[in-house]
């Protein structure tokens, strides 16, 4: 019949529809000719990054030249005035820590072996950044949520340890300021450009 638009198509003709369209596809998905993104190469991270060790070297307790501080202070007591003007021990002390310019701001004038807290209250060594936190608060309370000192092994304590560095693992407490560091770039996520991140 005229004007009719029935066509009768052969009975290969949807299998070879369906041949062209998985040929299509699988062009586009191989990229043969190289026209889409690459997957990046995961960024080059330094060896020194991964180097967990402290920058200065932690002692067992307090001490100098390997001699702990009351072994000489239990029997004698220092002056209480500028120590950068006095005697001839200490001489590698350098003292420049802003405006503390006295022992007995941090030391313990009766313990030796102790820090003192602002009530009187001995801080033993191994809460050094008790003593810290007393005037570097803002430091302190970064320190104690990860965005401040050096830290290593894992976020999650259930995948194994996390080790973080007291204030003097980093800073000499008679001279703090040290060149800075840098952080460790942020981690990639597979096959992507975009920084990983655990924000849901």
């Amino acid at each position: 019949m005229a004007g009719s638009s029935d066509v009768d198509l052969p009975a290969w003709a949807p299998l070879a529809a369906l041949a062209a369209f998985v040929s299509a596809a699988l062009f586009f998905w191989l990229d043969p000719l190289g026209s889409g993104e690459k997957t990046p190469e995961p960024p080059r991270i330094e060896a020194a990054y991964y180097d967990a060790t402290p920058v200065r070297p932690l002692k067992s307790g307090l001490m100098t030249e390997g001699t702990p501080c009351g072994q000489c202070h239990d029997s004698m007591t220092p002056p209480d005035e500028d120590p950068r003007k006095q005697g001839t021990f200490h001489k590698q002390i350098v003292l420049h820590h802003g405006m503390n310019v006295r022992c007995f701001n941090c030391h313990n004038r009766e313990k030796r072996d102790f820090f003192i807290a602002y009530g009187g209250e001995p801080i033993p060594y191994s809460q050094v950044e008790t003593l810290c936190a007393k005037c570097h608060g803002p430091h302190y309370r970064d320190w104690k949520n990860g965005a401040h000192g050096r830290r290593s092994g894992y976020w999650n304590t259930a995948m194994g340890e996390r080790k973080t560095l007291v204030c003097i693992g980093c800073h000499d407490p008679h001279w703090p300021v040290f060149k800075p560091l840098h952080a460790t770039p942020a981690p990639r996520a597979l096959r992507t450009t975009a920084a990983a991140t655990d924000e849901r």
